[in-house]
């Protein structure tokens, strides 16, 4: 059964980008094998932390569910809270059956490389616009980006092993790639959560790494950009340009036909809902009715296309489930952030990395949260709630018992499996 949940583990983010919803495949796998779990024997022990962690998850899907039977909401606007519901049966099998790490950072590794292959492959040779892979380029590239910095949470794992060498080559490849595949997308909030991540993995590493190390990371990372910036074919200083440009003609001109245009009227609209409906929200189709009844008002300027989120995590909860939507979303990042942040500076160096990883998760998608709401989109909900309980499930496997290089768990399995 370890065996399995490491193959599905691997899967989860060797195939995330490179195939039409690849980041569903792994979770799939391991929501069928926790069938395992119907058996008493195979059941875990819970520590405090595990049931604070399944407390979360399940407030997050209580409350959306409370949304939506208070605004009629049709059956599929309950699909997204619960895969998050679906995540703590997988968590419960992790934690009986932990993935081999040798799984998980191949396949984080693997990942983050061919998301920014695939990337090149569509920049250069299909579209000669932005990478997007098979969804949108913003999900693309914040996707990408996580995976490139879970990798840099993976070199603190590979100074542990007695072939770091290799691994040390994996992790660094799969930091470039990843950043690569974000920028290719021209995804720039994804971009904003690499200026927050950095600090942060220095952060948590404790000074275990030096300042020439230091240096030497965010002088390769400032060498990509450039890199990237003096190619005429890539969106990169178009897309730069064109955010101060937009962000001038929006206040100086009102424009909001614009996407940064769009983005702060749509903001503007959402601070205007608040007031009106502040406990439950509006619900999505209030909201997206409600926003039109304020353009024919004349109190908000017309916003181009279909859109039913308000390219922001923490007022889309906010408008659409209320403040105990906003509570909620809120909770989803703190008590895993805590959680994990317990554990960074921990004496078993087995552990660090998961904790380390943990933490760079979060931080992640509270930044992509600031530009886009990541969890009205399927890949993104299944990136961070399965990504959560695979990193948790490590760190716990890694903190009850290691090998010498701290690398593999001793993994005690039911006598009669």
């Amino acid at each position: 059964m370890i065996i399995y949940t490491s193959i599905a583990v691997f899967l989860f983010s060797a195939i995330a980008l490179i195939i039409p919803d690849g980041v569903s495949v792994g979770p799939v796998l391991l929501l069928a094998g926790s069938a395992a779990l119907l058996r008493k024997l195979n059941r875990p022990k819970l520590e405090r932390e595990e049931i604070a962690l399944i407390l979360v998850l399940a407030l997050y899907f209580l409350v959306g569910v409370l949304a939506n039977l208070a605004h009629a909401a049709p059956l599929r606007e309950y699909d997204s809270a619960a895969r998050f519901l679906l995540a703590i049966p997988v968590l419960l099998l992790l934690r009986s059956f932990p993935p081999l790490p040798y799984f998980f950072w191949s396949g984080t590794g693997i990942g983050a490389i061919s998301s920014g292959l695939y990337g090149v492959w569509q920049v250069f040779s299909v579209s000669g616009m932005r990478a997007a892979g098979h969804t949108n380029p913003i999900q693309f590239g914040n996707i990408s980006m996580l995976l490139g910095v879970l990798c840099l949470a993976g070199l603190g794992w590979a100074a542990t092993d007695r072939r770091s060498a290799f691994w040390r080559v994996l992790m660094s490849c799969g930091m470039f790639f990843g950043l690569l595949g974000s920028l290719l997308s021209g995804s720039r909030g994804s971009w904003i959560s690499l200026l927050v991540a950095l600090p942060a993995a220095y952060f948590c590493y404790g000074g275990a790494w030096s300042r020439r190390h230091m240096a030497a990371a965010t002088a390769s990372i400032l060498l990509l950009f450039s890199v990237l910036l003096a190619v005429p074919q890539l969106p990169m200083e178009t897309r730069i340009k064109l955010a101060v440009t937009e962000s001038q003609d929006y206040f100086y001109s009102g424009t909001s036909t614009t996407s940064v245009g769009a983005r702060l009227e749509m903001w503007r609209a959402g601070m205007l809902l608040v007031p009106e409906h502040p406990w439950l929200g509006w619900g999505k189709d209030g909201y997206v009715q409600r926003e039109d009844h304020l353009v024919q008002a004349g109190k908000i300027r017309l916003i181009p296309g279909e859109h039913n989120h308000l390219h922001n995590e923490y007022l889309d909860a906010l408008v659409k489930r209320g403040l105990a939507g906003l509570v909620a979303l809120l909770a989803l990042y703190l008590v895993p952030l805590i959680l994990f942040a317990r554990h960074v500076r921990d004496n078993n160096r087995a552990v660090r990395p998961y904790a380390v990883a943990g933490v760079l998760l979060i931080v992640c998608y509270m930044t992509f949260g600031l530009t886009q709401s990541f969890l009205t989109h399927n890949n993104g909900v299944m990136t961070l709630a399965f990504m959560l309980v695979i990193l948790w499930s490590l760190l716990r496997s890694s903190s009850a018992g290691t090998t010498a290089n701290g690398t593999f768990p001793t993994i005690k399995t039911p006598s009669n499996p």
